[in-house]
């Protein structure tokens, strides 16, 4: 059983290395943007090796991880509905400074929550029956069966959606 200092040290790590993964993914976009293929990859490299340390993290973490009713109790009742709460009080704090571009991010954090929390909904009521999900690489929205035209939160064309395997 792992003790609750190194439990948080571990968190702590993780947060940190899953944010340096999804910078270098950035910056790997920005390299490639700019014409520096090999720089794009290595940053692409780096951005996978982190990702996979990050989910090495996660699973020495496992004894938090329970059921999937336990999982689903803690996605759902928990961890969404903080999530909105704080994306609700940076919205709340960019209106009143006039970041816009926040306000914007923000504003699409919050659609997209609710429409996890819909889909969950959605398949309890479907009691097995199988969907695809595509979700927009853009501001995350999830749409079921089959890509929109354009995301209904970001306006982003469907080729900015991926199918979840």
């Amino acid at each position: 059983m792992m003790d609750n200092k190194t439990r948080k040290q571990i968190e702590a790590i993780y947060l940190e290395v899953s944010r340096c993964a999804a910078r270098k993914k950035l910056y790997a976009l920005r390299a490639e943007q700019d014409g520096h293929q090999q720089l794009a990859k290595l940053f692409g490299a780096i951005a996978i090796s982190e990702d996979t340390l990050a989910r090495r993290l996660l699973f020495q973490l496992r004894g938090h991880i329970g059921g999937n009713e336990i999982n689903c109790h803690s996605a759902f009742a928990t961890e969404i509905p903080c999530l909105l709460e704080h994306y609700q009080q940076v919205l709340k704090a960019a209106e009143y400074i006039g970041e816009r571009t926040t306000q914007s991010i923000f504003l699409q954090s919050i659609k997209v929550a609710r429409v996890h929390l819909s889909l969950k909904k959605k398949l309890d009521r479907s009691s097995g029956k199988k969907t695809s999900y595509h979700v927009c690489t853009f501001c995350g929205f999830i749409m079921e069966e089959k890509a929109p035209v354009h995301c209904p939160v970001c306006s982003a064309t469907n080729e900015r959606f991926h199918q979840v395997k």
